[in-house]
């Protein structure tokens, strides 16, 4: 009968997702580190302002007034990645073709970025 209730009690926990304690001991166990997300706490907020950055053209929408870039770090802004950013006027991006080098200003205004000039690299 003993036999037949722990029988019972382990199915049942397995059941549930709980694993019996014999199994679940220090040395059994696997240290999982889970990310710890981040928040209005631990990231601090850039400053609105001017931005000059330098990146390369890989995409351009005049549709929607807009390049893609892989930019360079933007010191005080953001780490350096392939972005999408909309421009004030598009015909900023008149003469502008997929490969070019360019400098430009990206505008940060909380929580937007938007570029406000753009032109070839020298």
């Amino acid at each position: 009968m003993k036999i037949t209730l722990v029988l019972l009690a382990l199915t049942l926990m397995c059941a549930c997702g709980q694993t019996p304690q014999a199994n679940n001991s220090p040395a059994n166990r696997t240290a999982v580190a889970s990310p710890t997300p981040a928040t209005s706490a631990t990231m601090e907020r850039p400053k609105d302002g001017d931005y000059p950055a330098k990146g390369v053209v890989t995409k351009i929408n005049m549709e929607s007034a807009s390049v893609e870039l892989d930019h360079e770090e933007v010191p005080g802004l953001m780490p350096p990645m392939r972005m999408e950013f909309f421009v004030t006027d598009k015909k900023m991006l008149d003469g502008l073709k997929v490969g070019d080098k360019v400098d430009f200003v990206l505008r940060y205004k909380d929580p937007t970025e938007t570029i406000i000039k753009i032109t070839k690299a020298k």
